[in-house]
């Protein structure tokens, strides 16, 4: 859930909803966990931001002035099959689920929303999406973010030096085979000669900052990434 929630923090939600104290609740909340978040309070203004913001991912609430969720959702599905769509309901709305069967919707949240059931519903409905790569899983709650090039660890942005950060990304390029000291020396410092002392300890201070042992010495070549627990 941590990686799925570290990527949220990178996307951008249009949220539409015309009840001004549920608006306001959920606008909150949705700042916790998105990098931006813009706010309709009906479906033609949320048409329009979505044409002008281009977000991440949609929740809109399925009855509305002006235009309500299901129209919203088919103007958006004429030209765009890829943006996730979640449905906000009542119980008395259920029946017009039935008429968004073939608009892709991603989920219904029903009112009042649940904290755990938003979170779980938008971490699944964004991966869904081609823009949410970036994540690369390194170890248990150990994670490199390749768009914003930084390590977290539980959560929290390890910090790294320009060395450290160079080196991590050639580990994780070449993570299926070992990476000579030549090919370290000459990615780090491709104009002054290859100096083994200073790959050693730049080495030593990157597995410092990982926490995790998983940086692994081949004997008389180089260093690999441990990737036996890692995905392919």
């Amino acid at each position: 859930m941590i990686n799925n929630l570290l990527i949220l923090k990178e996307k951008r939600v249009l949220f539409a909803e015309d009840d001004t104290i549920t608006r306001q609740q959920m606008s909150e909340i949705l700042e916790m966990l998105f990098a931006k978040v813009y706010v309709a309070c009906d479906g033609e203004e949320a048409y329009n931001m979505f044409e002008d913001e281009s977000p991440d991912i949609i929740i809109t609430d399925i009855k509305m002035p002006k235009q309500d969720g299901l129209n919203l959702a088919r103007r958006i599905r004429q030209n765009n099959y890829t943006v996730p769509i979640i449905f906000l309901t009542s119980f008395a709305e259920q029946e017009l689920l039935f008429n968004a069967a073939n608009l892709s919707i991603d989920g219904y949240l029903v009112k009042p929303v649940e904290l755990e059931k938003l979170t779980s519903m938008v971490c699944t409905a964004i991966k869904r999406s081609p823009q949410s790569d970036g994540l690369v899983i390194l170890g248990k709650n150990l994670y490199y973010n390749s768009a914003t090039k930084e390590l977290y660890y539980k959560g929290e942005v390890v910090p790294l030096g320009i060395k450290e950060q160079e080196l991590l990304v050639l580990l994780i390029a070449s993570r299926h085979k070992t990476i000579t000291k030549d090919e370290i020396g000459k990615a780090l410092w491709p104009l002054d000669p290859i100096c083994e002392s200073a790959i050693k300890n730049i080495v030593l201070r990157l597995r410092k900052k990982l926490g995790l042992d998983i940086i692994i010495s081949v004997r008389g070549i180089g260093y690999r990434l441990d990737t036996r627990d890692l995905p392919k």
